[in-house]
């Protein structure tokens, strides 16, 4: 007799036999025993979790007789099959006429259909019912499930469609609400590990309980997989070690990854760059040590959470002690970000290639990872510097919401604003300020950009004629926000194109400072002059000159070196307190 592959041979023959499904073996059993069998299923969920397997046990079920076996004052009802019936025999070989089971990855065409059509009115040849397993349906073509439409809802009473698939997605609605929908799980890691216990004792297999939680924790959920690397490993010849079973699945060595693990946690770059290309040496998939590392770092997470979660982390129980101690040095901020990059650069070697460049690139972002600040401890420390702004009276900063009254506030900003009153879009950065590096001085007035309340017109405003523009300009300019004035040319003149459209003149370098809201603003400044709408246009000026440096600074600040402004940037005493409070060095100065 030929040899029988593992998961082949420990294949379930019995509802009972099935691992991890109870809830859809349940409902089955409940139905044959209730003789309210459906006439169209559809199982769908992970591979390897037994949807092909359930739907011939169902089917052998459902045709044994058998099932009803006779006493002499009664008759038992059974809903598994005997497995010793000539019925069973020939389904558990799939030999038998009437359970017919189809790929419709190779067979998606109307063709199939139409043939399947035809023969569903044909009598069961010897079972009592015909059955036909559907395998991965959702490969059929939208033809094939149109043709497929009315027979699958009103099939004979003699004919079950039991369709399986990975993505349910892909299957029409108008085909999954004419079925019972079962949906199948990821098996738990115990129960894995207790069939391959099982099989292991069985087969004379010598493998510990670390080799086996090695092996599920590669399944990945589906017994079929974990079967097959157990049969796999076994094939070694040897007693199943740890060393044996990543060596011979391509794992990275478990004492390499935890030096590379190490390297990352102690930010050990030179160290963990050696690490990788020992594994590379090794023909490590560095995929998989990937994945490896972010398991590691996950259970670290979970134990730096709550030393109480270690009956979710996945590693062996023996390492959970050492773990434990790791977690308790880590933050979870820093623990989370890890995770991040590690799936960020698994992300990107499935999509880009080039596995250890793309690790070595991790590495390095991680070496240089510091320690993140928790949102509270950053909103206490704003606080703290808008109070040192506030009683050194700096009005740069003091006239800034505070990060509390931000909050309290947040209701009441939803409200329609007035519409005198133009929202501020300042700097994001209070600390920073794009005025003083080009050599401007402090900027002090960063009040809200509102119409100045002298604009307003009253009953014995006098409106002015547009046309007049060139000369109540400056009267208007002084109303200006100050980066708005610091972007035009000294000396320009705006004009006047039209009835409305006034074109101001600007050096295309410094568009950017000019907002949207800026030209709004400018806009309804003279609207309440000239008592009509007017439209705001931005035009290039070829006579700009170095307007944005004041006339009072010296031109050799225009000339410093970028160290010249670093070390005037930290004399700064605005910028040395937030240094200071913040424990940061200025990088580098624009």
């Amino acid at each position: 007799m030929s040899y029988e592959v593992l998961a082949q041979k420990w294949r379930p023959q019995n509802f009972s036999d099935v691992v991890g499904q109870e809830h859809i073996t349940t409902t089955l059993k409940n139905q044959i025993l209730s003789e309210r069998i459906g006439h169209a299923y559809l199982f769908w969920g992970p591979r390897g979790t037994g949807k092909t397997t359930i739907a011939r046990i169902f089917a052998k079920a459902v045709n044994c007789p058998n099932r009803i076996q006779e006493t002499q004052f009664d008759s038992i009802k059974t809903a598994e099959p005997c497995n010793q019936c000539e019925f069973c025999h020939e389904i558990s070989h799939d030999r038998s006429f009437d359970v017919i089971e189809m790929d419709a990855a190779s067979n998606r065409g109307i063709d199939t259909i139409r043939d399947l059509r035809e023969n569903v009115k044909l009598s069961p040849a010897t079972c009592t019912y015909k059955i036909y397993i559907i395998d991965e349906a959702h490969m059929l073509s939208t033809e094939a499930f149109n043709a497929l439409l009315k027979t699958l809802e009103e099939p004979p009473p003699h004919v079950i469609f039991i369709m399986a698939t990975t993505e349910h997605a892909k299957i029409p609605k108008t085909i999954s609400s004419r079925c019972q929908d079962f949906d199948f799980r990821y098996l738990e890691d115990e129960k894995i590990i207790e069939r391959l216990q099982l099989i292991a004792q069985e087969e004379g297999i010598s493998a510990d309980l670390d080799v086996l939680t090695l092996i599920t924790r590669q399944s990945e959920g589906c017994l079929r997989d974990a079967e097959n690397l157990l049969e796999l490993v076994s094939a070694t010849g040897k007693d199943l070690t740890i060393e044996v079973v990543e060596q011979t699945i391509g794992l990275g060595s478990s004492s390499l990854l935890q030096e590379l693990a190490e390297a990352i946690t102690e930010r050990g770059l030179a160290k963990g760059l050696k690490t990788l290309s020992n594994l590379t040496k090794q023909g490590t998939d560095l995929s998989q040590c990937l994945d490896q590392l972010i398991s590691y770092f996950r259970d670290l997470r979970l134990l730096a959470i709550d030393s109480s979660l270690s009956e979710q982390v996945q590693s062996p129980k023996s390492d959970i002690p050492r773990l434990k101690q790791k977690a308790e040095q880590m933050s979870v901020n820093r623990l989370s970000r890890i995770i991040k990059i590690l799936m960020h650069t698994n992300q990107d070697i499935k999509q880009y290639g080039y596995p250890q460049l793309q690790l070595e690139t991790a590495l390095i972002q991680l070496n240089s990872l510091e320690e993140g600040m928790p949102l509270e401890e950053i909103i206490g420390k704003l606080s703290t510097l808008e109070q040192k702004f506030d009683s050194a009276g700096l009005s740069a900063v003091s006239t800034q919401p505070s990060v509390i009254d931000r909050h309290q506030s947040a209701a009441d900003s939803r409200k329609p604003e007035n519409r005198g009153t133009v929202p501020e879009f300042g700097d994001i950065n209070p600390a920073y300020d794009n005025n003083r590096h080009k050599g401007l001085p402090r900027t002090e007035n960063r009040e809200p950009r509102t119409i100045p309340a002298d604009s307003h017109p009253t009953v014995s405003h006098r409106l002015r004629d547009l046309k007049d523009l060139p000369s109540f300009w400056d009267e208007i300019k002084s109303k200006l926000p100050v980066m708005f004035k610091h972007a035009l040319p000294e000396g320009s003149v705006p004009t006047v194109n039209g009835t409305n459209t006034v074109e101001i003149p600007c050096s295309p370098s410094n568009f950017f400072m000019i907002t949207d809201e800026d030209q709004k603003l400018v806009a309804d400044i003279l609207k309440q002059e000239v008592g009509k709408p007017v439209k705001i246009e931005l035009v290039a000026s070829d006579t700009v000159s170095e307007s944005v440096v004041s006339e009072d600074v010296p031109k050799e600040t225009k000339q410093k070196t970028p160290m010249m402004r670093r070390v005037d940037a930290q004399e700064d005493p605005q910028l040395k307190t937030v240094l200071d409070l913040f424990e940061a060095t200025v990088v580098d100065t624009q």
